[in-house]
Protein backbone atom coordinates (compact mmCIF):
# COMPACT_ATOMS: atom_id res chain seq x y z
CA UNK A 1 0.00 0.00 0.00
CA UNK A 2 1.45 3.27 -1.40
CA UNK A 3 1.81 5.78 1.77
CA UNK A 4 -0.74 8.26 0.52
CA UNK A 5 -3.14 5.03 0.09
CA UNK A 6 -1.94 4.21 3.65
CA UNK A 7 -2.92 7.51 5.51
CA UNK A 8 -6.23 8.00 3.86
CA UNK A 9 -7.10 4.30 5.05
CA UNK A 10 -5.70 5.13 8.77
CA UNK A 11 -7.51 8.48 8.97
CA UNK A 12 -10.73 6.92 7.57
CA UNK A 13 -10.75 3.99 10.15
CA UNK A 14 -9.30 6.35 13.25
CA UNK A 15 -11.77 9.19 12.22
CA UNK A 16 -14.49 6.29 12.63
CA UNK A 17 -13.59 5.07 16.01
CA UNK A 18 -13.04 8.43 17.37
CA UNK A 19 -16.64 9.62 16.02
CA UNK A 20 -17.93 7.01 17.09
CA UNK A 21 -16.35 7.10 20.48
CA UNK A 22 -16.63 11.21 20.99
CA UNK A 23 -20.42 10.76 19.84
CA UNK A 24 -21.88 8.19 22.49
CA UNK A 25 -19.36 9.89 25.09
CA UNK A 26 -21.15 13.48 23.84
CA UNK A 27 -24.43 12.23 23.81
CA UNK A 28 -24.12 10.21 27.00
CA UNK A 29 -22.59 13.53 28.93
CA UNK A 30 -25.51 15.95 27.29
CA UNK A 31 -27.98 13.72 29.09
CA UNK A 32 -25.99 13.87 32.09
CA UNK A 33 -25.49 17.36 31.80
CA UNK A 34 -29.76 17.75 31.78
CA UNK A 35 -30.30 15.19 34.61
CA UNK A 36 -27.52 16.46 36.80
CA UNK A 37 -26.12 19.82 36.50
CA UNK A 38 -22.72 22.09 37.39
CA UNK A 39 -22.13 21.28 41.16
CA UNK A 40 -21.79 17.07 39.71
CA UNK A 41 -19.65 18.11 36.91
CA UNK A 42 -17.63 20.33 38.69
CA UNK A 43 -16.77 17.73 41.13
CA UNK A 44 -15.10 15.52 38.73
CA UNK A 45 -13.22 18.01 37.15
CA UNK A 46 -11.71 18.96 40.33
CA UNK A 47 -10.31 15.47 40.56
CA UNK A 48 -9.55 15.55 36.68
CA UNK A 49 -6.39 17.19 37.14
CA UNK A 50 -4.83 14.12 39.17
CA UNK A 51 -6.46 11.68 37.32
CA UNK A 52 -4.70 13.21 34.11
CA UNK A 53 -1.00 13.25 35.94
CA UNK A 54 -1.68 9.69 37.07
CA UNK A 55 -2.11 8.36 33.70
CA UNK A 56 0.76 10.45 32.32
CA UNK A 57 3.37 8.72 35.41
CA UNK A 58 1.72 5.10 34.40
CA UNK A 59 2.36 5.06 30.34
CA UNK A 60 5.81 7.43 32.06
CA UNK A 61 6.35 7.33 27.59
CA UNK A 62 6.80 3.68 27.46
CA UNK A 63 3.97 3.35 24.53
CA UNK A 64 5.35 5.77 22.13
CA UNK A 65 9.23 4.68 22.79
CA UNK A 66 7.77 1.09 21.87
CA UNK A 67 6.14 2.17 18.87
CA UNK A 68 9.32 4.10 17.31
CA UNK A 69 11.54 0.95 18.25
CA UNK A 70 11.79 -0.81 14.61
CA UNK A 71 13.12 -4.28 15.94
CA UNK A 72 10.97 -4.73 19.33
CA UNK A 73 10.63 -8.20 20.49
CA UNK A 74 8.67 -10.47 23.14
CA UNK A 75 10.98 -8.92 25.65
CA UNK A 76 10.03 -5.93 25.06
CA UNK A 77 6.98 -6.16 25.03
CA UNK A 78 6.85 -8.28 28.14
CA UNK A 79 9.34 -6.04 30.01
CA UNK A 80 7.20 -2.65 29.09
CA UNK A 81 4.10 -4.44 30.24
CA UNK A 82 5.51 -5.32 33.85
CA UNK A 83 7.07 -2.35 34.54
CA UNK A 84 3.12 -0.19 33.84
CA UNK A 85 1.67 -2.38 35.95
CA UNK A 86 3.42 -2.03 39.14
CA UNK A 87 3.88 1.59 37.88
CA UNK A 88 -0.33 1.78 38.05
CA UNK A 89 0.06 0.05 41.42
CA UNK A 90 2.22 2.44 43.18
CA UNK A 91 0.35 5.37 41.71
CA UNK A 92 -2.87 4.07 42.79
CA UNK A 93 -1.70 3.46 46.12
CA UNK A 94 0.03 7.25 46.40
CA UNK A 95 -3.81 8.73 45.55
CA UNK A 96 -5.35 6.43 47.74
CA UNK A 97 -3.42 7.75 50.35
CA UNK A 98 -3.91 11.58 49.53
CA UNK A 99 -7.39 11.28 49.00
CA UNK A 100 -8.04 13.17 52.24
CA UNK A 101 -5.78 15.73 51.65
CA UNK A 102 -7.38 16.43 48.07
CA UNK A 103 -10.83 16.44 49.31
CA UNK A 104 -10.01 18.87 52.05
CA UNK A 105 -8.25 21.12 49.43
CA UNK A 106 -11.27 21.95 47.78
CA UNK A 107 -13.77 21.70 50.60
CA UNK A 108 -15.57 18.71 49.31
CA UNK A 109 -15.60 15.79 51.74
CA UNK A 110 -17.06 13.35 48.95
CA UNK A 111 -14.08 13.79 46.87
CA UNK A 112 -11.88 10.92 49.37
CA UNK A 113 -14.39 7.98 48.51
CA UNK A 114 -14.77 9.82 44.36
CA UNK A 115 -10.56 9.48 44.03
CA UNK A 116 -10.14 6.15 45.88
CA UNK A 117 -12.92 4.99 43.26
CA UNK A 118 -12.09 6.74 40.01
CA UNK A 119 -8.22 6.14 40.12
CA UNK A 120 -8.97 2.52 40.13
CA UNK A 121 -8.88 3.70 36.24
CA UNK A 122 -5.03 3.41 36.09
CA UNK A 123 -4.64 -0.28 36.97
CA UNK A 124 -7.29 -1.46 34.65
CA UNK A 125 -5.80 0.67 31.24
CA UNK A 126 -2.25 -0.75 32.48
CA UNK A 127 -3.44 -4.28 31.83
CA UNK A 128 -4.22 -3.81 28.09
CA UNK A 129 -1.46 -0.76 27.25
CA UNK A 130 1.01 -2.94 25.34
CA UNK A 131 -1.47 -4.08 23.34
CA UNK A 132 -3.07 -0.75 22.57
CA UNK A 133 0.52 -0.13 21.45
CA UNK A 134 1.07 -2.98 19.51
CA UNK A 135 -2.19 -2.06 17.25
CA UNK A 136 -1.01 1.30 17.05
CA UNK A 137 2.43 0.44 15.70
CA UNK A 138 0.92 -1.90 13.38
CA UNK A 139 -1.45 0.74 12.01
CA UNK A 140 -4.03 -1.89 13.14
CA UNK A 141 -6.89 1.40 13.65
CA UNK A 142 -9.94 -1.42 12.28
CA UNK A 143 -9.20 -4.05 14.63
CA UNK A 144 -8.75 -0.52 17.68
CA UNK A 145 -12.12 0.58 16.83
CA UNK A 146 -13.58 -2.74 17.37
CA UNK A 147 -12.24 -3.11 21.06
CA UNK A 148 -13.02 0.43 22.04
CA UNK A 149 -16.43 0.85 20.47
CA UNK A 150 -17.84 -1.88 22.81
CA UNK A 151 -16.34 -0.51 25.76
CA UNK A 152 -17.80 2.94 25.49
CA UNK A 153 -21.12 1.53 24.39
CA UNK A 154 -20.86 -0.52 28.23
CA UNK A 155 -19.76 2.60 29.96
CA UNK A 156 -22.81 4.98 28.22
CA UNK A 157 -25.34 2.25 29.18
CA UNK A 158 -24.21 2.39 32.52
CA UNK A 159 -23.87 6.20 33.21
CA UNK A 160 -27.25 6.53 31.82
CA UNK A 161 -28.86 4.18 34.27
CA UNK A 162 -27.27 5.12 36.91
CA UNK A 163 -28.48 8.96 36.10
CA UNK A 164 -31.74 8.27 35.09
CA UNK A 165 -31.57 5.90 38.69
CA UNK A 166 -30.56 9.34 41.08
CA UNK A 167 -27.04 7.92 41.61
CA UNK A 168 -25.71 11.91 41.18
CA UNK A 169 -22.29 12.23 40.81
CA UNK A 170 -21.13 8.04 40.62
CA UNK A 171 -22.85 7.97 36.81
CA UNK A 172 -20.27 9.85 35.41
CA UNK A 173 -17.31 8.18 37.37
CA UNK A 174 -18.83 4.75 36.85
CA UNK A 175 -19.31 5.28 33.11
CA UNK A 176 -15.59 6.33 32.66
CA UNK A 177 -15.08 2.72 34.83
CA UNK A 178 -16.64 0.92 32.66
CA UNK A 179 -15.93 2.12 29.29
CA UNK A 180 -11.94 1.52 30.43
CA UNK A 181 -12.73 -1.69 31.51
CA UNK A 182 -14.51 -2.70 28.98
CA UNK A 183 -12.31 -1.74 26.20
CA UNK A 184 -9.27 -3.66 28.51
CA UNK A 185 -10.89 -7.12 28.04
CA UNK A 186 -11.85 -6.62 24.67
CA UNK A 187 -8.09 -5.26 23.92
CA UNK A 188 -7.32 -8.71 25.65
CA UNK A 189 -9.87 -10.91 23.77
CA UNK A 190 -9.04 -9.54 20.30
CA UNK A 191 -4.79 -9.27 20.98
CA UNK A 192 -2.40 -12.08 19.26
CA UNK A 193 -0.34 -10.92 22.30
CA UNK A 194 -0.01 -11.79 25.62
CA UNK A 195 2.77 -11.34 28.02
CA UNK A 196 5.59 -14.33 28.42
CA UNK A 197 7.23 -14.55 31.69
CA UNK A 198 10.48 -12.81 30.45
CA UNK A 199 11.98 -9.66 32.12
CA UNK A 200 15.16 -7.46 31.01
CA UNK A 201 16.50 -4.75 32.96
CA UNK A 202 18.34 -3.83 29.51
CA UNK A 203 15.19 -3.61 27.80
CA UNK A 204 13.05 -1.49 30.67
CA UNK A 205 16.70 0.73 30.87
CA UNK A 206 16.55 1.66 27.11
CA UNK A 207 12.74 2.08 26.65
CA UNK A 208 12.81 4.20 30.29
CA UNK A 209 15.69 6.25 29.17
CA UNK A 210 13.27 7.64 26.38
CA UNK A 211 10.19 7.47 28.02
CA UNK A 212 11.08 9.22 31.19
CA UNK A 213 11.76 12.31 29.45
CA UNK A 214 8.40 11.87 27.58
CA UNK A 215 6.91 11.20 30.83
CA UNK A 216 8.62 14.46 32.78
CA UNK A 217 7.36 16.46 30.12
CA UNK A 218 3.93 14.99 29.57
CA UNK A 219 3.38 15.71 33.77
CA UNK A 220 4.25 19.52 33.04
CA UNK A 221 1.83 19.85 30.20
CA UNK A 222 -1.15 17.57 31.82
CA UNK A 223 -0.53 19.61 35.31
CA UNK A 224 -0.89 23.07 33.11
CA UNK A 225 -3.49 21.86 30.52
CA UNK A 226 -5.55 20.97 33.93
CA UNK A 227 -4.67 24.28 36.16
CA UNK A 228 -7.50 26.32 35.23
CA UNK A 229 -9.54 23.56 36.90
CA UNK A 230 -7.19 23.32 40.04
CA UNK A 231 -7.23 27.34 40.25
CA UNK A 232 -11.21 28.09 39.79
CA UNK A 233 -12.13 24.78 41.43
CA UNK A 234 -10.26 26.16 44.66
CA UNK A 235 -10.46 30.31 44.22
CA UNK A 236 -14.34 30.37 42.52
CA UNK A 237 -17.84 27.99 43.21
CA UNK A 238 -18.15 24.46 42.50
CA UNK A 239 -20.73 25.88 40.18
CA UNK A 240 -18.41 27.96 38.16
CA UNK A 241 -15.89 24.88 37.62
CA UNK A 242 -18.81 23.52 36.25
CA UNK A 243 -19.17 25.40 33.40
CA UNK A 244 -15.87 25.79 32.72
CA UNK A 245 -16.03 22.40 32.37
CA UNK A 246 -18.48 21.93 30.11
CA UNK A 247 -16.84 24.35 27.94
CA UNK A 248 -13.82 22.91 28.02
CA UNK A 249 -15.13 19.39 27.34
CA UNK A 250 -17.19 20.61 24.09
CA UNK A 251 -14.18 22.57 22.97
CA UNK A 252 -12.07 19.17 23.30
CA UNK A 253 -14.70 17.23 21.61
CA UNK A 254 -13.78 18.36 18.36
CA UNK A 255 -10.08 19.68 19.16
CA UNK A 256 -8.56 16.31 20.17
CA UNK A 257 -10.92 14.51 17.78
CA UNK A 258 -9.39 15.36 14.64
CA UNK A 259 -5.77 15.67 16.52
CA UNK A 260 -6.07 11.95 17.72
CA UNK A 261 -6.71 11.21 14.59
CA UNK A 262 -4.07 12.65 12.38
CA UNK A 263 -1.39 12.17 15.22
CA UNK A 264 -2.53 8.54 15.66
CA UNK A 265 -1.84 7.79 11.86
CA UNK A 266 1.38 10.55 11.55
CA UNK A 267 3.14 9.38 13.99
CA UNK A 268 3.74 5.56 13.01
CA UNK A 269 3.98 6.54 9.48
CA UNK A 270 6.29 9.85 10.17
CA UNK A 271 8.15 7.02 11.79
CA UNK A 272 8.82 4.95 8.77
CA UNK A 273 10.11 7.93 6.88
CA UNK A 274 12.16 9.15 9.25
CA UNK A 275 15.67 8.68 7.08
CA UNK A 276 14.20 10.61 4.56
CA UNK A 277 14.43 14.31 5.36
CA UNK A 278 13.45 15.88 2.59
CA UNK A 279 10.36 13.30 1.89
CA UNK A 280 9.44 13.84 5.23
CA UNK A 281 9.47 17.66 5.54
CA UNK A 282 6.62 17.57 2.33
CA UNK A 283 4.27 14.91 4.19
CA UNK A 284 4.58 17.28 7.70
CA UNK A 285 4.05 20.24 5.54
CA UNK A 286 0.76 18.74 3.87
CA UNK A 287 -0.36 17.56 7.42
CA UNK A 288 -0.04 20.60 8.94
CA UNK A 289 -2.14 22.44 6.41
CA UNK A 290 -4.63 19.72 5.72
CA UNK A 291 -5.06 19.64 9.84
CA UNK A 292 -5.83 23.37 9.82
CA UNK A 293 -7.59 23.77 6.85
CA UNK A 294 -10.67 22.08 8.89
CA UNK A 295 -10.04 22.68 12.01
CA UNK A 296 -10.25 26.52 11.95
CA UNK A 297 -13.27 26.80 10.55
CA UNK A 298 -14.54 24.06 12.68
CA UNK A 299 -13.50 26.13 15.98
CA UNK A 300 -14.47 29.92 14.78
CA UNK A 301 -18.06 28.13 13.07
CA UNK A 302 -18.74 26.75 17.05
CA UNK A 303 -17.64 29.99 18.40
CA UNK A 304 -20.51 32.06 16.38
CA UNK A 305 -22.77 29.35 16.73
CA UNK A 306 -22.18 28.91 20.34
CA UNK A 307 -25.53 30.37 22.34
CA UNK A 308 -27.92 28.34 20.19
CA UNK A 309 -25.93 25.29 20.33
CA UNK A 310 -25.49 25.40 23.87
CA UNK A 311 -29.39 26.43 24.36
CA UNK A 312 -30.50 23.59 22.23
CA UNK A 313 -28.04 20.80 23.55
CA UNK A 314 -27.70 21.76 27.27
CA UNK A 315 -30.87 23.99 28.14
CA UNK A 316 -30.86 27.72 29.91
CA UNK A 317 -29.17 26.39 32.74
CA UNK A 318 -26.25 26.25 31.09
CA UNK A 319 -25.90 29.30 29.16
CA UNK A 320 -22.94 31.25 31.48
CA UNK A 321 -20.68 29.03 29.65
CA UNK A 322 -21.31 30.50 26.54
CA UNK A 323 -18.68 32.97 26.71
CA UNK A 324 -16.00 30.62 28.41
CA UNK A 325 -16.67 27.60 25.12
CA UNK A 326 -15.94 31.08 22.85
CA UNK A 327 -12.89 31.80 24.61
CA UNK A 328 -11.65 28.37 24.82
CA UNK A 329 -12.53 27.96 20.53
CA UNK A 330 -9.51 30.44 19.95
CA UNK A 331 -6.77 29.02 22.08
CA UNK A 332 -7.95 25.14 20.74
CA UNK A 333 -8.04 26.37 17.28
CA UNK A 334 -3.64 25.88 17.54
CA UNK A 335 -3.57 22.88 19.39
CA UNK A 336 -3.13 20.31 16.06
CA UNK A 337 -0.48 22.18 15.25
CA UNK A 338 1.55 22.10 18.43
CA UNK A 339 0.85 18.07 18.56
CA UNK A 340 2.04 17.94 15.00
CA UNK A 341 5.22 19.83 16.07
CA UNK A 342 5.86 17.67 18.77
CA UNK A 343 5.76 14.56 16.81
CA UNK A 344 8.52 15.58 14.61
CA UNK A 345 10.28 15.52 17.91
CA UNK A 346 9.08 11.91 18.95
CA UNK A 347 9.81 10.81 15.44
CA UNK A 348 13.38 11.76 15.50
CA UNK A 349 13.89 10.57 19.06
CA UNK A 350 14.43 13.89 20.40
CA UNK A 351 12.80 13.63 24.21
CA UNK A 352 15.76 15.30 25.45
CA UNK A 353 13.82 18.78 24.12
CA UNK A 354 10.47 17.93 25.55
CA UNK A 355 11.55 18.92 28.85
CA UNK A 356 13.20 22.13 28.15
CA UNK A 357 10.17 22.84 25.70
CA UNK A 358 7.83 22.24 28.79
CA UNK A 359 9.67 24.19 30.82
CA UNK A 360 9.74 27.81 28.47
CA UNK A 361 6.12 27.19 27.55
CA UNK A 362 5.05 26.33 31.77
CA UNK A 363 7.00 29.83 32.39
CA UNK A 364 4.82 31.47 29.97
CA UNK A 365 1.56 30.10 31.24
CA UNK A 366 2.12 31.21 34.95
CA UNK A 367 3.19 34.52 34.25
CA UNK A 368 -0.01 34.69 32.26
CA UNK A 369 -2.14 33.03 34.83
CA UNK A 370 -0.90 35.41 37.54
CA UNK A 371 -1.84 38.31 35.12
CA UNK A 372 -4.95 36.77 34.04
CA UNK A 373 -6.18 35.64 37.73
CA UNK A 374 -6.51 39.11 38.73
CA UNK A 375 -9.30 39.71 36.05
CA UNK A 376 -11.51 36.63 37.40
CA UNK A 377 -12.25 33.67 35.58
CA UNK A 378 -12.61 35.21 32.11
CA UNK A 379 -9.02 36.42 32.46
CA UNK A 380 -7.65 33.17 33.04
CA UNK A 381 -9.33 31.61 30.31
CA UNK A 382 -8.14 34.66 28.16
CA UNK A 383 -4.39 33.72 29.05
CA UNK A 384 -5.07 31.22 27.68
CA UNK A 385 -5.49 32.28 24.22
CA UNK A 386 -1.71 33.96 24.79
CA UNK A 387 -0.36 30.84 26.27
CA UNK A 388 -1.37 29.45 22.99
CA UNK A 389 0.02 31.48 20.63
CA UNK A 390 3.15 31.54 22.80
CA UNK A 391 3.53 28.18 22.90
CA UNK A 392 2.93 27.35 19.03
CA UNK A 393 6.01 29.99 18.64
CA UNK A 394 8.50 27.79 21.25
CA UNK A 395 7.37 24.05 19.14
CA UNK A 396 7.60 25.76 15.61
CA UNK A 397 11.08 27.00 16.98
CA UNK A 398 12.64 23.76 17.95
CA UNK A 399 10.59 21.05 15.57
CA UNK A 400 12.49 23.14 12.75
CA UNK A 401 15.47 22.19 13.35
CA UNK A 402 14.29 18.25 12.95
CA UNK A 403 12.78 19.39 9.47
CA UNK A 404 12.81 21.97 6.68
CA UNK A 405 9.94 23.50 7.60
CA UNK A 406 10.28 26.97 9.44
CA UNK A 407 8.72 29.27 11.90
CA UNK A 408 7.14 31.60 9.34
CA UNK A 409 6.67 28.72 6.49
CA UNK A 410 4.12 27.23 9.35
CA UNK A 411 2.43 30.62 10.58
CA UNK A 412 2.40 31.36 6.04
CA UNK A 413 0.61 28.23 5.68
CA UNK A 414 -1.75 28.92 8.42
CA UNK A 415 -2.76 32.39 7.88
CA UNK A 416 -4.63 32.61 5.25
CA UNK A 417 -6.85 29.95 5.94
CA UNK A 418 -7.17 31.63 9.50
CA UNK A 419 -8.67 34.82 7.45
CA UNK A 420 -10.90 32.79 5.50
CA UNK A 421 -12.36 30.45 8.60
CA UNK A 422 -12.97 34.14 10.52
CA UNK A 423 -14.67 35.79 7.56
CA UNK A 424 -16.80 32.54 7.47
CA UNK A 425 -17.27 32.49 11.26
CA UNK A 426 -18.51 36.26 10.78
CA UNK A 427 -21.19 35.20 7.88
CA UNK A 428 -22.38 32.42 10.59
CA UNK A 429 -22.71 34.32 13.17
CA UNK A 430 -24.47 37.25 11.36
CA UNK A 431 -27.04 34.65 9.92
CA UNK A 432 -27.77 33.73 14.00
CA UNK A 433 -28.97 37.25 14.94
CA UNK A 434 -31.18 37.83 12.34
CA UNK A 435 -33.03 34.84 13.28
CA UNK A 436 -32.41 35.26 16.84
CA UNK A 437 -36.21 34.96 17.37
CA UNK A 438 -36.31 31.69 15.63
CA UNK A 439 -36.03 28.13 16.96
CA UNK A 440 -32.12 27.65 18.16
CA UNK A 441 -32.30 24.40 15.62
CA UNK A 442 -33.34 26.51 12.93
CA UNK A 443 -30.71 28.47 13.24
CA UNK A 444 -27.71 26.17 13.73
CA UNK A 445 -28.86 24.50 10.62
CA UNK A 446 -29.21 27.36 8.26
CA UNK A 447 -26.55 29.28 9.53
CA UNK A 448 -24.09 26.18 9.54
CA UNK A 449 -24.92 24.82 5.61
CA UNK A 450 -25.08 28.41 4.65
CA UNK A 451 -21.12 28.74 6.17
CA UNK A 452 -19.58 25.69 5.22
CA UNK A 453 -21.05 26.63 2.07
CA UNK A 454 -19.23 29.60 1.84
CA UNK A 455 -15.74 28.77 3.41
CA UNK A 456 -15.71 25.60 0.48
CA UNK A 457 -16.88 27.79 -2.26
CA UNK A 458 -14.08 30.48 -0.95
CA UNK A 459 -11.68 27.87 -1.10
CA UNK A 460 -12.64 26.43 -4.61
CA UNK A 461 -12.20 30.34 -5.72
CA UNK A 462 -9.16 30.89 -4.60
CA UNK A 463 -8.01 27.27 -5.45
CA UNK A 464 -6.83 26.56 -2.36
CA UNK A 465 -4.39 23.36 -2.22
CA UNK A 466 -5.88 22.04 0.91
CA UNK A 467 -9.05 21.92 -0.66
CA UNK A 468 -7.23 20.06 -3.55
CA UNK A 469 -5.11 17.72 -1.99
CA UNK A 470 -8.43 16.47 0.18
CA UNK A 471 -10.16 16.20 -2.83
CA UNK A 472 -7.36 14.35 -4.24
CA UNK A 473 -7.45 12.18 -1.78
CA UNK A 474 -11.12 11.12 -1.82
CA UNK A 475 -10.41 10.17 -5.56
CA UNK A 476 -7.72 7.59 -5.09
CA UNK A 477 -9.28 6.20 -2.68
CA UNK A 478 -11.88 5.61 -4.13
Amino acid sequence: MSLKKQTLSGILWTFTETFVLRGLSFIASVILARLLGPTEFGLVGMISVFIALGNSFVDSGLSASLIRTKDADETDYATVFYLNLALSIVVYGIFYITAPMIAAFFEQELLELIVRVYCLTFIISAFSAVQLALLNKRMKFKQIMKCKVPGTILGVLVGLWMGYAGFGVWSIVCMFMCTQLGTSVMLWLNSSWTPSLVFSKEKLKYHYNFGYKLMLSGLIDTFYKNVYKLIIGKFFTVQDLGYYERAHSFNNQSVTMFTSIISKVSYPLLSKIQDQKERIAVVYRQLIQFSFFVIAPMMLGAAALAKPLFLLVLGEQWLPAVPLFQILCLSGMFYPVHAFNINVLKVYGRSDLFLKLELIKKAIITISILIGFQFGIYGLVWSSVFTSLMGLMVNTHYSSRMIQYTTMQQLGDITLTMIKAGLMAGLMWGITMLLQNNSQLWQLVLAGTVGVVFYLLLNYALRSPQLFFALDLIKKKN
